[in-house]
């Protein structure tokens, strides 16, 4: 696992080394395109907008794309003989998905209005099951039905996160809209779970007995979790993951949790490792354009979503592959291909997408083999006893057994994290209030505490590390920095 590893250390850098290049790159229209010189689309700006994230970008970058966005998705939905590009769902799936990836500028103009706009497209053009391909086509696409479950799950939680009763611009409010999705999102997990195979994975193609597809699967997989993963009010779970109907147009008719579904899918990928670890898997049911799935990254990361270890054998060679596609001239992420290697925004997004998730797994898990998940500080490798912020964006750190300090350099968004924890009591802060620091919503902080973490353990050699360490703060949820002792903590 020695390539893994080392792609897993290098992903920091990576990421932002990557979002360099997409910034030197952004289309004069805010978007991008398949590859650096190609015209802006929804689907590749949609794709870049998470490698924003990931690196730590916000601000005017970002907010040039979502105007892009919210220009394109309603225009490029038009029929072609008036001026649009066809009437496809993956317009309105992966618009909705962009809109969603910085939920702190959901308040910009035109996002809260183009969203709500994609929740009555997607009423309007529902089939049975889910939603087609493109419009006038009665069967539906597991890729656009996965993709729109995906980003109406990702609309559900901001909208949660807003509060009820409140008024969107547009004049869309947030319990009504919240209603209308809910809603939605039902009738694509029916669609979904009624296209599961017995063996728990999904073919290429609906109402037809093709073989299983390892992309089909891992993008159901990702977006039942998403469903089945969200916060409602009060940290209650967003979804009531009661039994449902799985299966009926191949086999009988089973009852699953969406979470026993999302784990006896990635159960599946794992067993079937060897079909997709080096693969890139062709789209024939996407009309107008010919389109890959990077197999080898997308199923990558529904495993360890399912709960696979990042460290599992079965991955290496996919991790292999994902560590020797950096492209260092390129700054990017090449895909494998016939034609041989060329780095492009698709290639880019599922690698960093696959890389994110192991560091989120890596970070509830340990990065040694202990399996110690208690978030302690002596459950970590390297026990920090001072911390102290440097010039820059770095941070300076003292560990029990270590000579002098170790420097570990942040991106902007990590830096400010433990900025807000620095100087706050030594008893932390809470989760709601590190989100109102950060402008994220609440949902998000685990996820900026886990790559910090990761981030200082890469700086210590990839020995296991918490600089950020769970706590309780005013009987509530948040985090403190290792080193401090508690007020009140005699110890």
């Amino acid at each position: 696992m020695k390539s893994a590893q080392a792609g897993l250390a290098a992903f920091e850098t990576r990421a932002g080394e990557a979002a360099r290049t997409l910034l030197d790159n952004q289309g004069y229209d805010g978007g991008w395109g398949l590859t650096l010189t190609s015209v802006s689309s929804i689907v590749n700006t949609s794709e870049v907008l998470p490698i924003l994230r990931a690196a730590g970008v916000g601000g005017q970058p970002v907010r040039r794309a979502l105007d892009f966005l919210t220009g394109a998705i309603a225009d490029h939905c038009r029929p072609r003989h008036k001026g649009g590009r066809g009437e496809h769902t993956r317009f309105i799936a992966f618009g909705l998905v962009g809109l969603l990836s910085h939920p702190r500028f959901f308040h910009h103009h035109g996002v809260a209005e183009t969203a709500a706009w994609c929740v009555g497209w997607l009423e309007d053009h529902q089939v049975d099951h889910g939603w087609p391909e493109v419009l006038g086509l009665d069967d539906t696409s597991l890729h656009q039905t996965a993709l729109a479950v995906h980003g109406l799950a990702e609309l559900r939680d901001a909208l949660h996160d807003l509060g009820p009763g409140l008024v969107l611009p547009g004049g869309a409010e947030t319990s009504d809209l919240l209603d209308r999705v809910e809603l939605l999102i039902n009738h694509g997990v029916h669609g979904l779970l009624y296209h599961r195979r017995p063996s728990g994975a999904w073919g290429w193609r609906t109402y037809v007995d093709t073989d299983p597809s390892p992309s089909k699967t891992a993008l159901c997989l990702l977006a039942l979790s998403a469903v089945a993963s969200g916060t409602g009010p009060g940290g209650d779970p967003a979804y009531r993951d009661d039994p449902r109907e799985a299966g009926g147009v191949h086999g009988p008719v089973q009852h699953k949790r969406l979470s026993e579904a999302v784990v006896e899918a990635g159960k599946w990928l794992l067993h079937n490792h060897h079909r997709w670890e080096t693969f890139v898997e062709d789209d024939k049911d996407v009309q107008g354009t010919a389109w890959e799935h990077m197999a080898y990254a997308l199923c990558t990361q529904a495993a360890v979503r399912a709960g696979a270890n990042p460290r599992d054998p079965r991955l290496a060679k996919a991790w292999t592959l994902m560590n020797d596609l950096w492209d260092p001239t390129a700054r990017l992420w090449n895909e494998p291909g016939a034609s041989g290697k060329r780095a492009t925004i698709r290639a880019a997004y599922y690698t960093v997408s696959a890389y994110e998730e192991a560091v989120q797994r890596l970070a509830r898990v340990s990065l040694s083999d202990s399996g110690a998940e208690d978030g302690s500080e002596s459950s970590a490798a390297v026990v920090i006893e001072q911390v102290e912020l440097g010039p820059g964006r770095t941070v300076r750190i003292s560990a029990r057994g270590s000579e002098g300090t170790t420097v570990c350099e942040l991106t902007a968004r990590l830096f400010d994290l433990v900025k807000a924890i620095f100087d706050a009591p030594a008893n932390g802060l809470t989760t709601e209030r590190i989100a109102a620091t950060l402008y994220v919503a609440p949902s998000s902080v685990p996820k900026y505490v886990q790559r910090l973490n990761q981030a200082v353990s890469t700086a210590f050699g990839g020995a296991p590390a918490r600089l950020l360490l769970a706590a309780t703060v005013d009987e509530l949820g948040g985090y403190r920095l290792a080193g401090q002792r508690p007020a009140g903590d005699g110890g």
